[in-house]
């Protein structure tokens, strides 16, 4: 097994390649095997649950409706 192939086993994914310059593992087209989306936003509350929470938050405050 040769330098490249050892290092591309130790570092990366299977299917990625060790590039030197970028300090990186790139796939076969070149693309960075980091995964640079941003994350998924979360969930967003029902209707229902929204006024839930919004009558619960005046509550808590004294800012009753």
């Amino acid at each position: 097994m040769n330098r490249q192939a050892q290092i591309d086993k130790m570092m990366c994914k299977p299917g990625y390649t060790w590039n030197e310059t970028l300090q990186r593992c790139l796939g076969a087209g070149g693309g960075s095997a980091v995964d640079d989306s941003p994350p998924a936003s979360p969930p967003k509350p029902t209707p229902n649950d929204a006024i839930a929470m919004e009558k619960a938050s005046r509550e808590n405050t004294g800012e009753v409706l």
